[in-house]
Formats: structure tokens, C-alpha cells, sequence
């Protein structure tokens, strides 16, 4: 197609574009005349004019605005392609309006043609792009808005996203440029796209370079650290000890006497409850003291869940959850009967199988990311009401709950029952939400009982909406959509994340005025861990984020859970490592069962080869840290997450390194 008949084209593209938007303003101002009309006159008068109004408003729709087209003035003050639409559209029909050829719509069919001919050459220049079509619509009409010219190429490429019915918020070609990073070899890269939904790096190779991917702390004297900005309800050290004796005792179960039993391990009437004494009787002291020591670490970016789970024997998911609900004061609030509550958690901690990486410590490890980060971040004050705080620690505890250790593609390759009861989408995160509040309706277990039932559908809404986004499927189009929500340019790969994590977050101090929180802005690798002491937990200060709208409310709490997902990028080396080798171990698993099965082994999962720390840069570059930084971005409190990361980072960065020669 030569230059002049593209350019001709893309002009009655934009034509058509304000031709629509000519037509949507005489519609509106019929509309209005038609109310005016119904109101200011008689009945029958009013509706003899609201039809004839009618009929004036769809003939204009239906005409495309052409009167209000023939009426624009063609002055210098419009954009240069706006004022020659007509002209460029008359050469190019040579002087005839008649859209009556080919198929009579809008375009001939000779020109639908070349359209598509025009599509498939800008998917070269879309394939450049790591932005989303609704970023690129937001583009066109800002410059129209602004009185500029709008790039042709992307009302074009916006025109073709519509028409095919694509996700706007999904990023063109994500794919693409994974599959054409230097620093990963085809099975990471396989295994990369695999976890987001792409095609796999040889099928996108057998389709052609231009195919566009479409899926693209409580103290030892019993006192509580308090955290920035948040009042803390007191927590003595008997009513601590009263719940965790009841959750780490041997049955686990509590008898119908003590269902009234306070935190404290007292009945609501004031007087000793047999079956807690006899409960409490069955922990030894020494266990409690441990087990107490490791909670109040809870307040930390970095904690071992691993050591949690050791000293309360396996425990650490009810126990923690136990712990930060108590603490929160939320028992207290919404009246929930303690042993009901550890009835509760502890069929929550059973559900969880015995999987290496999927199991009840990896959702206590997830429960107590997300507390810090919405702490840190501000979310509590106005992200979170009573009941949504109530529903985010719930949804931490269950994201994985009843998981089997295999992936959704595994399920949905074999048929598995999971795959089959939820066709398919999301079985796994379908699975987790039903089960938990399938537990809820037992009447022994229904934590809930206390609340109206407009607190009821709040809370439950809120643990789907959470526990649905950690489809990994979902990744790239949640975070476009927080991106965009707050106005954040892409993740830039080059330029990495050291910058920002060693950016001290503000504070803001009693007079008003910002102060750094510690430390000089330094952005070189070497000052991370300063960088991380400096936004340390207690010099945060008190940050207060206020939510856009309930939208974007729920969206930043997904991300913020996702990122809590993902907590064990961030913590100690050691402890993250121990976590790489679990996951490893739980995908070999998998790819045992698939060369039993007669099935190609996924990539990564083959126990012959180097497993998942063989993806663990490329995991950080593509999926991890584009997260975090968005989220460090837009919430200056994360930013300690965002170090944590970028601590790890640097060491796989260093391992690959010096990997390479060998």
C-alpha cells in the first residue's frame, strides 16, 4: 500500500471518529429538548415531541454526525488530519460519498482490505510497545483534547484492539519482549510465559516474530510494639498465652462448655472455664515462651515462618492468624467466640495439604507480608474499614487453601474434578474461596454469626475479589489496571529498581512539613541495605493514603496481596532460599506425574535438569519486581518491601554471573 493511500485511509479513520462524536452531541442535545418537551407541555404534546426527538437522534446517530460534520469550521486551530478528512477522503473515492459498494458499510470492501493490509504493517511497530490499548486511547484523546494531532499509527492500532474484542488492559506485547531478553534461555523463558498464560517461545516463534501475544511485636515484658500511625489495643500477656495454649493443644478441638470462653480464657459470665484450664494444662510452659518470642517478630519486613512453624509444631498459620485478629481487637469488635475462632483456623490449617511450597506455613508466611505491607503502606486508615481488615487477613489465611500442588494447567491437561466443576477458569482460586466459606456455614465454625448481613456480603465480596487475583493468568492485566489508575509509566527493566528502593520514604512530622525518614536518596546497588535500615519499620512514619474510588480500592489491595504472594522474594537470603528449593521440589513432583502420565514435561518441572533457581532473574525482572516497584511507587510506605527484593535480586544477578563461564 503506498504512503498516500495509508495516509487517505487513516484520515477517514479519524473522520469517522469525530463524525461519532459529532453525532453522540445532536443525540445529546435531542435528548435534552425531548425532556424539556415531555415536562413543559401536555402528555400527549410532550410525547409527540419526545418521538419526533427520537427519531431526529437516531437518524443522526445513524448518519455518523455528518451535519455536525459540515458545519466545522476548517480552521488552522483544528488538528492538521482532522481538517483534511474530507478532502483526502474525496481523492480517495475520487469525489464519490456513496459507501454504498462492496458490503454498503461504512468502508467498501476494497478498503477493508487495505485496512487489514494497514494492520498487519503496524504490528511491527506495535510489537516496540510494552503499554496497554487503553493507555493508547488515553493517549489519542488527550492530544485531541489538547488540540494536537493524534498519531495515525495509534488510532489505527486502537481501531483493530476493538474490533477484535482484545483485554484494553492487557500489554501489547509483553510476550515479545520476554521472548527477546538475551539473559534467559528458552526453557526460563518457556517457563515464564507458561506462568502468565502466553504461548511457550516455539510456538511464538512457529507463528512469525509479528504474533502478538494475547495473554499476555510484642516486647518480653508482654508490652506491644506499635505500629506508625495505628492505635494498638492492649494485649496481655494471659490472654496471648490462653489462645495459643488453645490452639497448640493435642486435639485441637474445644469442648461445647468453653464456647463462650473470653481471649482470657474466662467465660463471658466472669467465672473460670474448666475446659480452658484443662487445655492450657496440656502445653508446656517452654513451648508457649517460644512460641510467643516468634510472634512478636510479626511486625518485621523479613521473618522466618519457617521457624514459626517449628516452634509451634506446625501451627504457625492459626496461631499467627489468631494473634493479629486478637491483637487487631476485631475478636473483641465483631464478637466472635474465641474457641470458635480456633475451631475455624485450625480446619483452615487442616485443608492445607502437605505440599512442599503450598502448605499452611507458605499461607502464614503470606498472612503476615500482607499485615506488614498494609500497615506500612497506610492502608488501614481509609483502604480498609473494620470489616474489609477482617477479610484481607482471611483472605491471606485461605488464598491456597485445599491447594494440591499442581498447577491449573495440569489440572485442566488431565480433567481433574477442580477443572471440571469451574470450566476450567481459575479452578484452583475457585476452589480456595468455596472451601473456605463452605466452612463457614457450619454453625460450629461460622466466625460470623455476629455480623448484620450487610457486613456479611462486604466481607465476603472482598475475600473472592483477593483470593481471585492471585491467578498468576491475571498478573499483567491487574497491573496495567493499577498502573494506569495511578498514572505510573511502565517498569523499566535498564534502568531496574535500585533507584527507588534506595530512596528514603518521607515522613511527615508534627509542624506539616516533609522531612526525610533517615539518610540521603543515594540510588546505587551498593547502598540497598542502607537504604532498607534507613525506611526501617519505626521511621516510617505515619503515611495516609486515600483511595480514587471503591475500584481502585479493591485493585490496590490485590496488588498489595499478590505482592504478599510473592513475600519470600524478600526475606532473608537463607530463608528465601529455602523457599526456592520447596517450590522446586513441588514442581518436580508435577513433572513426575507427567512423564508417568505420557505427557510434556512443563518447563522447569523435569527433576533431570536445573529447576526454578535456574529462573529466579528473570522471575524478578519480568514478573516480581514490575509489581513491587508499581507498588512502591504509588505507596511510598512499601518501600522497605521493595528493598527486601532488591537485596535478593542482587545476589541471583551475582550467581548468574558468575555461572555464565562454566
Amino acid at each position: 500500500m503506498s504512503a498516500a493511500r495509508s495516509a487517505r485511509l487513516m484520515a477517514r479513520i479519524v473522520r469517522l471518529l469525530v463524525e461519532l462524536k459529532g453525532g453522540a452531541r445532536v443525540a445529546g442535545r435531542n435528548i435534552a429538548q425531548q425532556t424539556n418537551g415531555a415536562a413543559g407541555g401536555a402528555v400527549g404534546r410532550g410525547l409527540t415531541k419526545g418521538a419526533t426527538a427520537n427519531t431526529g437522534m437516531m437518524k443522526d446517530l445513524a448518519n455518523g454526525g455528518r451535519n455536525f460534520w459540515s458545519h466545522m469550521p476548517k480552521s488552522p486551530q483544528l488538528p492538521g488530519a482532522l481538517s483534511d478528512a474530507a478532502h483526502l477522503n474525496e481523492d480517495f473515492h475520487g469525489g464519490d460519498h456513496d459507501d454504498s459498494e462492496g458490503d454498503g458499510s461504512l468502508f467498501g470492501g476494497h478498503l477493508l482490505e487495505e485496512l487489514a493490509a494497514m494492520e498487519s504493517h503496524l504490528l511491527d511497530w506495535a510489537s516496540l510497545r510494552t503499554d496497554t490499548p487503553a493507555d493508547v486511547l488515553l493517549s489519542i484523546l488527550s492530544d485531541m483534547l489538547d488540540g494536537r494531532e493524534p498519531d495515525l499509527r495509534e488510532v489505527a492500532l486502537a481501531r483493530s484492539v476493538l474490533l477484535r474484542h482484545l483485554d484494553l488492559y492487557e500489554p501489547l506485547n509483553t510476550g515479545g519482549h520476554i521472548r527477546a531478553a538475551t539473559d534467559l534461555d528458552a526453557e526460563v523463558m518457556d517457563a515464564l510465559m507458561h506462568q502468565i498464560g502466553g504461548a511457550n517461545s516455539s510456538s511464538a516463534d512457529a507463528a512469525g516474530s509479528r504474533t502478538r501475544t494475547t495473554s499476555l511485636a510484642m516486647d518480653d515484658e508482654g508490652g506491644s510494639a506499635a505500629l506508625p500511625g495505628v492505635d494498638e489495643p492492649p494485649v496481655t500477656a494471659e490472654a496471648l498465652r490462653s489462645a495459643l495454649a488453645l490452639l497448640l493443644s493435642r486435639s485441637g478441638r474445644t469442648s461445647d462448655t468453653d464456647a463462650d470462653a473470653g481471649p482470657s480464657g474466662q467465660s463471658c459470665s466472669g467465672s473460670d472455664s474448666d475446659g480452658a484450664a484443662r487445655t492450657r494444662s496440656d502445653v508446656p510452659a517452654p513451648i508457649l515462651d517460644n512460641v510467643e518470642r516468634a510472634l512478636a517478630l510479626a511486625d518485621e519486613w523479613k521473618y522466618d515462618t519457617w521457624h514459626l512453624a517449628e516452634v509451634t509444631k506446625g501451627h504457625a498459620l492459626s496461631c499467627l492468624g489468631f494473634y493479629l485478629l486478637h491483637r487487631e481487637g476485631l475478636i473483641s469488635q465483631f464478637r466472635i467466640k474465641p474457641t470458635k475462632l480456633a475451631r475455624l483456623l485450625r480446619s483452615i490449617e487442616a485443608g492445607y495439604a502437605d505440599n512442599p511450597y503450598h502448605n499452611s506455613t507458605h499461607a502464614a508466611d503470606v498472612l503476615q507480608t500482607f499485615h506488614v505491607l498494609m500497615r506500612g503502606a497506610g492502608l488501614t486508615t481509609h483502604y480498609l474499614d473494620r470489616v474489609g481488615l477482617l477479610a484481607a487477613y482471611f483472605a491471606a489465611m485461605v488464598h491456597d487453601h485445599g491447594h494440591p500442588g499442581l498447577t491449573a494447567d495440569f489440572l485442566i491437561a488431565t480433567s481433574d474434578p477442580l477443572a471440571v466443576r469451574y470450566n476450567d477458569r481459575s479452578p484452583l482460586e475457585n476452589h480456595h474461596g468455596a472451601s473456605f466459606f463452605s466452612m463457614l456455614m457450619q454453625s460450629d465454625m461460622n466466625v460470623l454469626a455476629q455480623l448484620t448481613q450487610h457486613e456479611k456480603n462486604a466481607f465476603r465480596k472482598q475475600v473472592l475479589d483477593l483470593v481471585m487475583a492471585t491467578d498468576m493468568k491475571q498478573h499483567f492485566t491487574l497491573l496495567s489496571h493499577f498502573n494506569t489508575a495511578h498514572h505510573l509509566p511502565a517498569y523499566n527493566k535498564e534502568a531496574g529498581p535500585w533507584a527507588l528502593a534506595a530512596e528514603p520514604a518521607r515522613t511527615t512530622n508534627q509542624s506539616g512539613t516533609d522531612q526525610a525518614s533517615g539518610g540521603a536518596a543515594r540510588g546505587a546497588e551498593d547502598d540497598i541495605d542502607g537504604a532498607e535500615a534507613a525506611v526501617s519499620f519505626s521511621l516510617l512514619g505515619t503515611f495516609d493514603p486515600t483511595p480514587l474510588d471503591d475500584a481502585e480500592r479493591t485493585l490496590t489491595l490485590q496488588v498489595a496481596l499478590k505482592a504478599a504472594d510473592l513475600g519470600h522474594l524478600g526475606e532473608e537470603l537463607e530463608v528465601h532460599k529455602r523457599w526456592v528449593r520447596a517450590l522446586e521440589e513441588e514442581f518436580f513432583r508435577q513433572g513426575d506425574k507427567e512423564l508417568a502420565r505420557g505427557l510434556p514435561i512443563s518447563p522447569l518441572f523435569d527433576r533431570a535438569k536445573q529447576g526454578v533457581s535456574k529462573s529466579q532473574v528473570g522471575f524478578y525482572d519480568f514478573i516480581a519486581l514490575p509489581l513491587v516497584h508499581a507498588l512502591a511507587s504509588a505507596f511510598p510506605g512499601a518501600r522497605p518491601l521493595l528493598a527486601c527484593y532488591v537485596a535478593n535480586y542482587d545476589h541471583w544477578r551475582e550467581a548468574e554471573k558468575a555461572a555464565a563461564p562454566a
